[in-house]
């Protein structure tokens, strides 16, 4: 897709499986499946931890610890199979300006980028895992396993990454190949003076530079996890001391090792369960039940269901797929224009961001150092406005189509079926709410037990995942192996992604503030004395511009070091803020290039025109200005609750 975000450029040569690299795929896909089953032990492992804490007072000292090794080795194992599935995402946007020559070269140059890193990284692991056997290391928590085994898991992982992108590379060009192996050798086995190579330098031209590298690397068409680590690497090697380039893998995994961030795959995971089963239609036709009688009653059942399933599921994707799968047919079956039904479903599932629990909210508690429950009760109540807001344009926009169908009617003497009218008893209601009723008390069961302190944010994960995967499985009869492992691969395919940008965005911003960029930065944006509400909008808009290239994980990361100091020097309550600024994000699930949403409703309605799916989201657009703007003039909209609640 120009012009947005697109699988890996190395990948767009298919290679030719012979003996080796056969033997090679059929290894890497056993790995990810055990690599996805770990999921479930992780999940598992946390609600044990859970369980037997109430019931025993104590706390499970391996809970944490396994958690990590479990999630974070899945992560690692997984990411050559990923690499071979096409599943890093870069930014394309020259594969249609560029002619071919120069697109073949950029390709080699690509190829020779990433596969150098992977070599290096690989190495630099393995040096971390020999170090930490010889030395005995163990972790500094009270149950103190040895570190042997995670940087065992990551050695292994990124060797295997690493020869993966060899033969995709040598699949393209031999000359790559060889000339990345020999660079990357030349690299680890030079020996370098133990200072900075490049010194001197002023913090504006290094500021600079840090920047434009990432930009080039950012459009490269390279993906944006390898981007980002080529120029955090490349930064390190110039600018800082060769003690800080060999500590590369171990800053990476340190970064990884939280287990907030590692509770991600498991909010993805009962999403995944409840995305792939068959409750969102349920969901969907149990709220049109009952709301149809309401004029637009089929968009605002669209609309609720979306916060509802974005609330249980916690991911803007699988709510488009599972809300729209059976909302977009049912609304164009009933005659409402197909740009009408792309829109409210793609705006209906930008939700899952905003809405608890959210992953994007997730990050950016870690980023911001705030409290994860304040943020997720804040987005409660800007959430409940979209849904009032997208609603209340669904019945304006309804009584317009009915109006021209009405006139169509009395010109044709042909009635659309946007005129009809449904009927349901009151048993039929019921029934079809019983279907819900499941998932809607998983969702407030996890709520009670984060916000009544009974377990952490991660546990609340677990506790939601075993539930979910249960629920589904008694249900849908979703527990055959055929039926769950799919759930488990599409949970590890995108979970492995977004770590491994995780992972790269925090070790860019390592190097970042290490080099101080960061701070010098936001010290520059202090001193230029802008009153708050110009700073609030000059950083809004920096939002809204990456939001037309990078995902909301990358936007977090990379920004926060930046924007964060000088909104809380301005007096800005850094929760707020994270409200204002998911909901910026969103906009950008929604508008080109990238406009995830947008794609994920073409692949569910492929005849209906990109265009169409474009003008039918730009109303909503608009509408989330709206709820900024009302967010701004009215900040309890956000804050109230957490303080009403958490004091």
């Amino acid at each position: 897709m120009a012009g947005g975000v697109t699988q890996d450029a190395i990948l767009s040569v298919e290679q030719k499986p012979d003996g080796a690299s056969s033997a090679l795929s059929t290894l890497m896909l056993r790995l990810y499946e055990l690599s996805a089953m770990a999921l479930v032990v992780a999940a598992g492992v946390l609600t044990y931890g859970v369980v037997m804490g109430h019931l025993s007072g104590r706390a499970t000292l391996w809970q944490d610890e396994v958690t990590i090794f479990l999630i974070a080795g899945a992560t690692f194992i997984s990411a050559a199979q990923v690499q071979a599935w096409r599943g890093h995402v870069g930014i394309e946007v020259l594969a249609e300006i560029l002619p071919s020559r120069l697109n073949a070269l950029r390709y080699k140059i690509i190829d020779f980028l990433v596969l150098g890193f992977c070599i290096f990284f690989a190495w630099k692991s393995g040096l971390l895992l020999q170090e930490a056997w010889e030395e005995g290391q163990t972790s500094h928590s009270a149950w103190g396993p040895p570190m042997w085994i995670p940087y065992g898991l990551l050695t292994f992982g990124m060797a295997l990454l690493a020869l993966q992108v060899a033969m995709q590379v040598a699949a393209r060009s031999k000359a790559a190949l060889v000339l990345a192996v020999l660079c990357a050798c030349a690299l680890l086995f030079w020996h370098r003076p133990p200072s900075a190579l490049l010194t001197g330098y002023s913090l504006p031209v290094v500021g600079g530079a840090y920047s434009i590298v990432t930009l080039v690397m950012m459009f490269s068409g390279m993906p944006i996890a390898f981007a980002l680590g080529v120029t955090a690497l490349t930064f390190m090697f110039l600018f800082m001391p060769l003690a800080s380039v060999d500590t590369i893998a171990q800053n990476f995994y340190e970064e990884l090792a939280n287990t907030i961030i590692l509770a991600i795959p498991l909010f993805i995971l009962k999403g995944a369960a409840i995305g792939r089963s068959d409750a969102g239609r349920d969901l969907y036709l149990a709220l049109h039940a009952w709301l149809h009688r309401i004029p637009g009653g089929l968009g605002v059942a669209n609309t609720a269901a979306c916060g509802l399933f974005a609330a249980m599921a916690g991911s803007s994707p699988a709510t488009c797929s599972a809300i729209g799968s059976a909302g977009i047919p049912e609304m164009r079956a009933r005659g409402y224009s197909p740009g009408f039904a792309a829109g409210i479903i793609a705006a209906g599932g930008t939700l899952g961001i905003l809405l608890p629990p959210s992953v994007t909210m997730l990050l950016y508690a870690v980023a911001a150092e705030v409290s994860l429950g304040r943020l997720f009760l804040a987005g409660l109540f800007p959430g409940l406005l979209l849904i009032t807001l997208f609603a209340g344009y669904s019945v304006l926009r309804f009584q317009k189509e009915k109006r021209i169908a009405e006139a169509d009617a009395m010109r044709t003497g042909v009635r659309s079926a946007i005129l009809a009218k449904d009927e349901y008893t009151f048993g039929q209601k019921v029934r079809m709410l019983t279907w819900v009723a499941p998932f809607v008390i998983i969702l407030a069961g996890v709520m009670v037990v984060l916000y009544a302190g009974w377990a952490t944010p991660s546990e609340t994960a677990g506790v939601g995942a075993i539930l979910a995967l249960c629920v589904i499985g008694v249900m849908y009869g979703v527990w055959r192996p055929g039926k769950l492992m799919p759930i488990l691969n599409g949970t590890l395919r995108e979970s492995t992604m977004l770590l491994m940008i995780i992972g790269m965005s925090l070790l860019y911003s390592y190097v970042m503030s290490y080099l101080q960029i960061s701070q010098g930065t936001a010290a520059w944006i202090i001193s230029l004395g802008l009153s708050k509400w110009v700073l609030l909008l000059a950083i809004l808009v920096l939002v809204v511009v990456l939001g037309f290239f990078l995902p909301p994980v990358s936007i977090i990361l990379m920004t926060a070091p930046i924007i964060l100091p000088p909104l809380k020097a301005a007096g800005f309550d850094l929760i707020w803020f994270g409200v204002v600024m998911t909901v910026v994000m969103e906009m950008g699930l929604i508008h080109p290039p990238v406009g995830l949403n947008i794609f994920v409703i073409k692949n569910i309605a492929p005849d209906i025109p990109l265009s169409q799916i474009i003008w039918g989201t730009l109303p909503f657009v608009i509408l989330m200005m709206l709820a900024v703007l009302l967010i701004c003039i009215f900040p309890a909209i956000a804050t109230w609750l957490p303080a009403a609640l958490m004091g």
